[in-house]
């Protein structure tokens, strides 16, 4: 059986949602009409990492490496 990778929304303490995901936390940035668009919250330090989802946040589509 393949490992499923665990898409988990948490509060931060700015009020808004959290994405974790295989042990980093991606902030939102961008919502479209198919997809959201979550960039590692270490983006300021020059982090160029970010995940796409589907918009009900089940399944990642995309990836960049950080």
């Amino acid at each position: 059986m393949a490992d499923i990778p665990v898409l988990c929304l948490v509060p931060n303490r700015g009020g808004s949602m959290a994405l974790v995901f295989e042990g980093r936390s991606y902030k939102l940035k961008h919502t479209g009409k198919q997809k959201k668009c979550w960039r590692c919250s270490k983006d300021k330090k020059g982090c160029k990492g970010a995940v796409w989802t589907d918009l009900e946040v089940t399944a990642v589509i995309n990836r960049k490496d950080h």
